[in-house]
């Protein structure tokens, strides 16, 4: 089974995300991470004083800068996360949610981007703290918000 988790970047430095981890999966299954880094990238961008909006598609940087500073960010989040995977043994391919488009460095919300891969595959958890709410519609049943 091909499982896809968007992982808040505020899990992924939890010890429960990589215990749930181990209770949601098995040998035969591919396991696809997709890191993501808010709370992280808001507090870097407040500190530099850069401008972003958020809007129902995601958070808009105003600035190159910006973004290259998000992307920096969430490569460091990726990073991590392959880190605390290799300690526990655990197989999964990690990305973020950016594309380059020559040298525009491009951002899509992570949730936006897990709906994108809906049909590729067989399940998808979006994984966020407890107190957060996130929806997703009714008709994409492969989809499973989890709390932690």
């Amino acid at each position: 089974m091909d499982i896809l988790i968007k992982a808040s970047g505020d899990v992924i430095e939890k010890t429960t995300f990589y215990d749930w981890l181990f209770t949601i999966t098995n040998s035969s299954d591919r396991l696809f991470i997709l890191c993501g880094g808010g709370t992280s990238i808001t507090k870097a961008l407040q500190k530099q004083g850069i401008e972003y909006e958020f809007f129902p598609t995601g958070r808009e940087i105003k600035n190159e800068k910006g973004r290259i500073i998000a992307e920096d960010i969430l490569r460091e989040q990726k990073r991590l996360t392959e880190e605390q995977l290799n300690q526990r043994g655990i197989k999964a391919t990690v990305f973020i949610p950016v594309f380059k488009l020559g040298d525009k460095v491009c951002h899509v919300n992570g949730d936006s981007y897990a709906m994108a891969l809906y049909p590729s595959f067989n399940k998808i958890f979006i994984v966020t703290l407890r107190g957060r709410n996130k929806s997703f519609p009714n008709d994409l049943d492969k989809i499973e918000v989890v709390y932690l």
